[in-house]
């Protein structure tokens, strides 16, 4: 463009010099004498240099036209070749989006997957430890050796009777169960013979006091199977289905041993009674509801073996709501805890 502007500039200042010098050759130097002459000058040098100024300039606009038309073109190419570049980045983007989703559900998969192989790993360990102490509980269960002993004549002393019956007379083995029996029989024994003026949760105390090692060990191996079961589990349903798992395994005797032993103010401070409750644990208890008598008050009668409780005993395992109806027991769906609560108005 340049070249073409000095060029064209050159051949201006040529054509002027050619019409000047061509004018002085014929006419010489001077000034004209009237205004005619000047305008014939006019003519002269408008006649000469006008097309050759006006065909330099058409030229000059001509390709200054090209230019602008192949600047044009060159830009509708390169906002052609923008506009595909865009294109192609969208595309790029949204493979980059399809990626970058794919890979967050891959994640969240692995994620999830990790998360249920985690779940999957603390149940297997619970479970481990679940029946490894299940194991232990058979084991304690198998250790319970009870007959009567030296320090039960410490039992009678205390109480003032004159004899405690175990039973052992009447036993046919020594196994654990039949020394739950006899413990249990001891038991009834001796409040039978207080006349039933001393409680059973006093006698147990007793008890307690001079027998617990016959059966300590095994009551509290007991309550860390039902804590582990309430903290390791999640969910009242999955908690339930290894409490039965502990359940189906306990006989009448420890029934109604724990029965006694969560009672007693000796043991804890509440927190071994409120997870038989929770759990529902003495729902198969084999128990009966005596009436009151003008004689006597209302009382329960466990069987297998006999063994007379309080009302007392049976009402520490029942929660109210504020409008004293029946929130939950430790008893659940037994038949004979429902006669009762419907005749005390809890139901």
């Amino acid at each position: 463009m340049e070249k073409l502007i000095k060029r064209i500039c050159i051949t201006a200042a040529i054509a002027a010099l050619i019409a000047i010098g061509t004018f002085i050759y014929h006419f010489g130097l001077g000034f004209a004498s009237n205004i005619g002459n000047w305008g014939a000058v006019g003519d002269f040098f408008g006649g000469v240099l006008n097309p050759t100024f006006a065909l330099l300039s058409l030229i000059l606009i001509a390709y200054t036209l090209m230019q602008n038309k192949k600047a044009l073109e060159q830009s509708e190419k390169a906002i052609e070749q923008g506009t595909k570049a865009i294109e192609q980045n969208e595309k790029a983007l949204q493979v980059s989006n399809k990626e970058l989703e794919l890979t967050r559900n891959e994640l969240a998969n692995s994620s999830k997957a990790l998360e249920e192989q985690a779940s999957l790993l603390a149940v297997q360990s619970f479970e481990t430890t679940f029946f490894n102490m299940l194991e232990l509980h058979n084991k304690l269960l198998s250790n319970i050796f009870y007959v009567r002993r030296d320090f039960s004549e410490k039992i009678i002393k205390e109480l003032k009777i004159d004899f405690i019956d175990d039973g052992s007379a009447n036993a046919k083995n020594l196994n654990s169960v039949d020394s739950l029996n006899r413990l249990l029989y001891a038991m009834n024994s001796a409040h039978s013979r207080t006349g039933f003026k001393v409680s059973i949760t006093s006698i147990f105390d007793i008890f307690y006091r001079y027998e617990n090692k016959v059966f300590g060990s095994y009551c509290r191996n007991l309550y860390q199977i039902l804590k582990l079961i309430k903290l390791g589990i999640k969910g009242f349903s999955e908690q339930k289905k290894y409490s039965n798992i502990l359940r189906s395994q306990l006989s009448n005797q420890e029934l109604t041993l724990l029965m006694l032993n969560c009672t007693s103010p000796q043991v804890d401070e509440g927190q071994f009674r409120e997870l038989i409750i929770y759990f529902e644990l003495l729902e198969h208890l084999d128990f009966i509801n005596i009436t009151p008598t003008d004689q006597s008050p209302s009382f329960f009668r466990v069987n297998n073996p006999t063994i007379n409780i309080d009302s007392e005993i049976i009402n520490a395992y029942i929660k109210l709501n504020d409008d004293g109806k029946l929130l939950k027991s430790a008893f659940g769906q037994n038949a004979i805890f429902f006669q009762y609560c419907e005749g005390k108005g809890y139901i």
